[in-house]
Formats: structure tokens, C-alpha cells, sequence
């Protein structure tokens, strides 16, 4: 498998890990200094038991769907960029968050991981 299709399979790893708050599946996606921010989140998460309190404390029941991704790869290291749309499932899978990743990855010894995301949220103009 090339690396574009490795790191879309990351995120495709991330996304239903997440989906399901599988925590060991989700953390194995995640170096162990990883680092996420929401832009709209107040704060932000580092580290596998931080990362762990947001997987398990987070407030909707929701699924993820990437897509759009522009990806770069530069030896062990990669930037990737796509578009998130996130559906909350006990609102009839209406958005609930729609932005754009920024990603950083490096190659580990078992494959690619996220060691930085950055998900900048993008709300309705009037909002």
C-alpha cells in the first residue's frame, strides 16, 4: 500500500474508533505525544490520556465522514489536509460540525500516526 492510501486509511481508522469510542483503536492511530485542537473546543488534548478524555467525554453521538484530501509526504513525514462533516445520529444524522483537518503524520515502526490534527470548525454565515 502507498502512503496516500495508508494515511486515508488512518483516518478512516481514526473516524470509526471514534464512531464507536473504541479507546485502544482509537489511541493507536495517535503517536504518544499527540496533539488535537477544535477550533471551537476552548481547549485543546495531548497525550494518550488526554486524547482518552476526549474520545470518552465528548457529547455526541456522532459519525464521521472525511473526504477532499490533499496529502503530502516528505520521507517519514506527511501533512495531510480534508474535509470533515460530522453527524449527529440522535438528531437524524443532521451536521453537527462541518471543517477542515490539518494533520500532521510520521511513520512509526507500526505505520503512520497522527502526531497532530487540527480541525478548524467552519459555522453558517449569522452564527
Amino acid at each position: 500500500m502507498d502512503d496516500i492510501e495508508a494515511i486515508k486509511q488512518l483516518t478512516a481508522r481514526y473516524n470509526r474508533a471514534f464512531d464507536s469510542v473504541d479507546v485502544p483503536g482509537y489511541l493507536a492511530t495517535w503517536t504518544e505525544d499527540g496533539f488535537f485542537e477544535r477550533s471551537n473546543a476552548g481547549r485543546s488534548f495531548q497525550g494518550h490520556a488526554e486524547l482518552e478524555e476526549l474520545l470518552t467525554t465528548f457529547g455526541v453521538d456522532g459519525r464521521h465522514v472525511t473526504s477532499d484530501f490533499i496529502i503530502e509526504v516528505d520521507g517519514d513525514r506527511a501533512t495531510s489536509s480534508s474535509h470533515l462533516i460530522y453527524l449527529d445520529v440522535d438528531a437524524g444524522f443532521k451536521v453537527a460540525i462541518f471543517g477542515i483537518y490539518a494533520d500532521e503524520l510520521v511513520r512509526t515502526d507500526e505505520g503512520w500516526k497522527f502526531s497532530a490534527r487540527r480541525l478548524q470548525v467552519h459555522a453558517p454565515k449569522g452564527t
